[in-house]
């Protein structure tokens, strides 16, 4: 019985359009090896080697657009072929826009022009993998076996401007998964994936980097007994 529990449960995981963080690097002095986001805090990074603290409480932050030059991008991503490059182009500035949406609740964050550097505060920046919007039609017939997902794959630097130290550093991937025609929140269902997953990498940076997104455990009126 408990492994068709089990097997149900990562079923029910799986089908849920999002991103995850697949791998994760400890930067600064703390040490370079890779972790397991498996692991019970693999998503903390180190600025210093002070005892494991993970950098925080940034005063402003700075987003650079992705870039995107070596990216797979594929898939029901425009009207037509002739259309590709241009959506290729823009949509680093779109992800960079709700990225500033997501990490605005963290602390002042503004998208970087051209030939601007910051002077403080936390850069965030990365890479853009693969891009594919999948296809919808075979979303409409197939989308709960999976077929005709899209898919969202980046990696993504955060680095503190003063000294230079990459402290959050991760790989990340996820999309449509087995959402089919309706789609969802999260799932374009017949629609344009691309601009869901954008978002939602852009919301699971954000929620990746804070310490209590949820706010679990929070207490208005509530004493512990002695």
């Amino acid at each position: 019985m408990k492994p068709l529990i089990a097997i149900a449960s990562s079923l029910l995981l799986c089908s849920c359009a999002d991103m995850y963080v697949t791998k994760s690097q400890v930067g600064g002095a703390g040490g370079g090896a890779p972790t397991d986001t498996k692991d019970f805090g693999s998503h903390v990074r180190m600025i210093t080697a002070n005892c494991g603290v993970g950098a925080y409480g940034p005063r402003y932050i700075y987003i650079r657009p992705f870039c995107v030059d070596t990216a797979k991008f594929t898939g029901d991503q425009a009207q037509n072929e002739g259309e590709y490059p241009i959506r290729k182009a823009l949509a680093p500035v779109e992800f960079s826009e709700d990225l500033k949406e997501q990490l605005e609740k963290m602390a002042p964050a503004r998208i970087l022009r051209p030939g601007e550097t910051p002077r403080s505060g936390w850069l965030v920046d990365g890479e853009f993998d693969v891009m594919d919007g999948g296809r919808p039609e075979a979303r409409f017939v197939l989308g709960t076996f999976g077929v005709g997902r899209s898919v969202l794959a980046l990696h993504v630097r955060v680095t503190d401007v003063k000294s230079g130290v990459i402290v959050y550093e991760f790989d990340m991937y996820g999309g449509s998964e087995l959402q089919g025609r309706r789609g969802t929140v999260l799932a374009s269902g017949l629609g344009r994936a691309l601009h869901f997953d954008l978002q939602n990498a852009a919301e699971r940076i954000y929620l990746t980097l804070s310490t209590n997104p949820y706010r679990y455990g929070a207490r208005s009126n509530v004493s512990l007994p002695e």
